[in-house]
């Protein structure tokens, strides 16, 4: 079984070790991977892990279980397994890299899949608890899977939402009052998403990733994801009058460029702003 280690050893630790005995996020850190990455990296590794009974396998195999997956998906697993085989090789518990033949998947074109109302209602309509909590962060803040899993009672109250997101930057956007309501159920300090399992941990990204794609097609949507309730989360912003800055502040994006991906626009709309035109 792969560890995680600790996530911030000391850099003289780390020195120290033989590289055989190295553990995987212990290897990612002192390659200055962020602490969300290494996380989503070693749950990704102990899930394959499980899957496959072994990292010994050929590389017609990884092809394979690769070609099960599209889009971001396959890209992002791509990477994931390109980097363990890199920490096998580096470890010596390896003596070849399988994915060196194994062509990385073409990065997908952005296309915006914002969810329509009906479909929000569907998805939203049967509340099961945490599934149900998990949307309505997504929905109402727009949070990403992996901020979704660690979030805090501290993190809110009843005027803003202190986010550590993407790249570990501090963000505050306001709180939406169904959130405060739904605040009320979970506790004022500590994880709201305590894993049942790992004490002191937070549900793993990839589980809360998984349940809520399986939301997503109990109503019948094949390509639902937790990204996609962020997608609408903008693209809600953008209809109800928002302009295109503050979605983007509101997103919690470097650029205008990146907001613009999320954003979709519908053939209603086209119609509605050719009308406004002066003749």
């Amino acid at each position: 079984m792969i560890t995680t280690g600790e996530f911030a050893p000391p850099v003289a630790l780390i020195a120290i070790r033989s590289s055989m005995n190295l553990t995987y996020a212990d290897w990612m850190l002192a390659h200055n991977l962020r602490p969300n990455t290494i996380e989503q990296r070693v749950e990704f590794a102990e899930r394959v892990e499980r899957q496959w009974g072994t990292f010994d396998v050929p590389s017609v195999r990884i092809a394979t279980w690769l070609s099960r997956h599209v889009g971001w998906t396959a890209l992002t697993y791509h990477t994931h397994l390109a980097s363990i085989y890199r920490w096998q090789l580096d470890t010596g518990r390896m003596e070849r890299d399988p994915m060196t033949v194994i062509r990385r998947p073409p990065k997908p074109r952005a296309k915006p899949r914002p969810l329509t109302q009906t479909q929000v209602q569907h998805v939203m309509a049967h509340d099961d608890g945490l599934v149900h909590s998990w949307m309505m962060l997504a929905l109402l803040a727009g949070l990403r899977a992996h901020e979704v899993a660690k979030f805090r009672g501290q993190d809110i109250d009843a005027q803003g939402i202190h986010i550590i997101g993407k790249g570990g930057q501090d963000s505050m956007i306001p709180t939406h009052p169904a959130l405060w309501d739904l605040a009320q159920s979970y506790p004022r300090r500590g994880l709201w998403f305590p894993s049942p399992v790992r004490d002191g941990e937070h549900y793993g990204t990839g589980y809360v990733t998984q349940r809520v794609a399986e939301r997503f097609r109990d109503v019948g949507i094949e390509r639902g994801s937790i990204h996609r309730l962020r997608a609408t989360y903008g693209t809600s912003l953008l209809r109800s009058g928002a302009n295109l800055r503050v979605v983007q502040t509101l997103m919690r994006h470097s650029s205008l460029a990146t907001t613009e991906h999320y954003l979709g626009v519908d053939e209603d709309e086209r119609v509605t702003a050719i009308g406004l035109l002066a003749a």
